[in-house]
């Protein structure tokens, strides 16, 4: 009996396949900010002193049929004050969608930020891919 089922096992991993789902995330500078990206894969920003400083976060699936939800985070909360209120400040937008593999949030870093680390990590179905960015 057990012969049968690994048997059928084989067989069925065979005519359809192993779910081989892929993703990484990766993030751009389309701004034109000092950046680099070191030998440990750490990405080195530089920020505005003055305003808010946007990038964009890019998730790549090896599936590019339909459209498929990508959720976004980071390690750590961060918040926000003008001084009278003080709230929550989501640093990466929290969710996007897919088309043709690709999916992207936009990223931004407040004045305030300067001198953290910050981990965003990118999650598609169960997989889970993260960078991490030095503001400087």
């Amino acid at each position: 009996m057990k012969l049968v089922i690994t048997i059928l096992l084989l067989f069925n991993t065979f005519l359809f396949g192993q779910d081989s789902k892929t993703f990484n995330i990766e993030m751009l500078n389309e701004r034109n900010y000092p950046m680099k990206i070191d030998t440990n894969g750490v990405y080195h920003i530089t920020i505005s002193d003055k305003q808010q400083s946007i990038f964009k976060m890019k998730g790549i699936t090896n599936d590019n049929a339909g459209y498929h939800r990508m959720t976004w985070k980071t390690k750590n909360k961060y918040s926000w004050s003008d001084g009278m209120a003080t709230d929550y400040y989501p640093v990466v937008n929290p969710a996007s969608y897919t088309k043709g593999g690709v999916g992207y949030s936009m990223i931004g870093f407040l004045p305030e930020m300067k001198g953290k680390t910050i981990v965003i990590y990118g999650m598609y179905y169960d997989l889970v891919d993260s960078v991490v960015v030095s503001v400087e």
